[in-house]
């Protein structure tokens, strides 16, 4: 059996984790940036830091969304996690707890830079 990879993650502020979160996954979902190779289905651990805090939560999570380095219109590379195992739910409602509901909120927003 193949070894879980772990990716680090440490959302800085506020707007980056409304960007980074999908809320059109049904269990909760995140956009992972990262140049990493993964395969749409692999399981994976994100290690994620957020802002403010000193304990990071490990998420388990299965890969539902590939965004490469060469996509189209200056996009952050990354991945689309949604979160799985039994934990799911409950990180799920600890993010959505810390969204900021008077900005923009949803990783499909997140990662296009300004055309230049």
């Amino acid at each position: 059996m193949a070894e879980i990879k772990t990716i680090s993650y440490e959302i800085k502020d506020p707007v980056e984790l409304n960007l980074s979160y999908m809320p059109f996954v049904t269990t909760g979902g995140l956009f992972v940036p990262s140049m990493e190779s993964y395969v749409l289905g692999e399981k994976i651990i994100v290690d994620l830091l957020l802002p403010g805090k000193t304990d990071s939560l490990k998420i388990e999570g299965k890969i539902i969304w590939i965004t490469p380095s060469n996509a189209l219109h200056h996009v952050i590379p990354g991945i689309g996690v949604q979160f799985i195992g039994p934990q799911a739910e409950a990180i799920k409602s600890q993010l959505e707890g810390l969204l900021d509901t008077k900005m923009a909120i949803g990783g499909y927003l997140y990662g296009i830079l300004e055309e230049k």
